[in-house]
């Protein structure tokens, strides 16, 4: 006798999740949908991650925080030199969509991540 297990396509898991961060309140909750994002490596993630990046709960808590910003790495959108120690890629290193929303939401995005990252 065989199994059949039931998958959904990737998209499908992607907007759940994305829906998922959009509602998330905690920061474990945050952190482990990041985590799942990242690992989903699908482009519509970095809005809502770049819109979380400047959020209370992602700034006070180091493992949100890194979370995030390593989602976003897993995504070609930030780098990092360190523990820590993230900033965006330069606009020339980006695809043109990204840098569009990167301008949409640069108010909410702390100033930080903006600039190359000491090494």
């Amino acid at each position: 006798m065989t199994t059949k297990v039931e998958t959904r396509p990737t998209g499908s898991i992607v907007e759940y999740l994305i829906a998922l961060l959009a509602e998330a309140t905690q920061p474990r909750e945050i952190e482990l949908i990041a985590d799942h994002l990242g690992e989903a490596g699908d482009p519509r993630a970095i809005r809502p991650l770049l819109a979380r990046l400047g959020d209370c709960q992602v700034q006070e808590d180091p493992d949100v925080e890194d979370a995030v910003c390593r989602a976003l790495m897993s995504l070609g959108v930030m780098c990092s030199s360190g523990n820590l120690r993230f900033s965006l890629r330069p606009r020339r290193d980006l695809p043109d969509d990204v840098v569009d929303t990167i301008r949409d939401l640069a108010a909410t995005i702390p100033w930080r991540y903006f600039g190359s990252p000491r090494i």
